[in-house]
């Protein structure tokens, strides 16, 4: 009888420390972490795939936490040190949270060992100057001695997106001047627009409007394909190192969460993103879906992460 009994316990620690508790369950109740305060793109993102996300799981409560602060580290910070029990997500930006890391700051959390969920959005970069710019190709673009760049503050994915092309594109060697004290992506746009610098950079989502209106041109853009017609990508220019340049948004858990749970939750995204309700939602909100599953968002963020860094004395502080 002893003997039994110690067997049935082994049984049941083994079956404990294995996580088969740990799938989620309809009556569970899902945090997914947003790492800045209502309202933005994120905070969008993330309420607009919530209830399909619970509905995926079976019913399980999909809820929406803002955690706003340290630039996102924070909110980062708190689902890196959450239980692995597939409750806490939280939604990501790359480079926006690899750079810290990247610029030498001590972080909370590292990407490469998060469990990653899946991919959401995928933004190409776009490089642009104002209409009337008598800038016509990137050969015009480098020929320039004293040139001026509109971008956002130190530290932002815009800024580090300009400082890897500048050196890609030699730029980097005529010791141009960034105006990088605008307090968003528009507002860098709308300064070249005014002309306070001759060219700038943004992702394709931010700058199509101005691109439509008229009031920027686009001389190159990142990615395997071009979305606008007779603008070549970087790769048709001759500059292919540029290619993976982009902005992505995408959902991960704490490291370790275990097999069983991570594919659950992997297939009920899959399911979310395959979803034409939700598709045909997210496009309304000006989301640019780009979906991809979680073994390869994991694989393209080490990929990416190692790009990155690459580039990391290119990504100092320009003023």
């Amino acid at each position: 009888m002893k003997i039994k009994t110690a067997l049935l316990s082994a049984v049941a620690g083994i079956a404990l420390m294995s996580g088969a508790q740990a799938d989620v369950d309809p009556s569970d109740t899902v945090s997914i972490v947003v790492p800045y305060g209502p309202g933005g793109g994120f905070d969008r993102a993330v309420r607009g795939f919530a209830p399909y996300f619970s509905e995926a799981l079976g019913g399980a409560n999909v809820i929406t936490e803002n955690i706003p602060g340290a630039g996102g580290q924070r909110g980062s910070t708190e689902v890196s040190r959450s239980e692995p029990d597939g409750l806490t997500l939280g939604i990501f930006n790359l480079p926006g949270f690899a750079l810290p890391a990247i610029l030498g700051e001590e972080v909370g959390y590292d990407l490469r060992e998060l469990s990653w969920i899946g991919r959401l959005e995928s933004d190409d970069y776009v490089l642009i100057v104002a209409a009337d710019s008598e800038i016509q190709t990137l050969d015009d673009l480098i020929a320039i001695d004293d040139l001026i760049i509109t971008s956002t503050g130190y530290g932002s994915t815009v800024l580090a997106a300009l400082q890897i092309t500048a050196s890609e594109l030699g730029l980097a060697e005529n010791d141009p001047i960034y105006l990088s004290g605008y307090g968003g992506t528009t507002d860098a746009i709308v300064g070249l627009i005014r002309g306070d610098g001759q060219v700038s950079m943004a992702p394709v989502s931010s700058v199509t409007p101005y691109l439509e209106s008229g009031d920027v041109r686009a001389l190159a853009m990142s990615g395997n394909q071009s979305l606008f017609e007779g603008v070549p990508t970087f790769a048709e220019a001759g500059y292919p190192g540029l290619t993976p340049l982009n902005l992505q948004r995408s959902i991960a858990g704490p490291p370790g969460i275990d097999d069983a749970t991570l594919t659950q939750l992997r297939s009920a995204f899959m399911d979310v993103v395959q979803n034409e309700e939700y598709l045909e939602y997210a496009k309304s909100i000006g989301m640019n879906m780009s979906p991809m599953n979680g073994a390869d968002t994991a694989a393209d963020i080490s990929s990416s992460f190692e790009f990155y860094e690459r580039f990391s004395t290119s990504l100092e502080n320009p003023n």
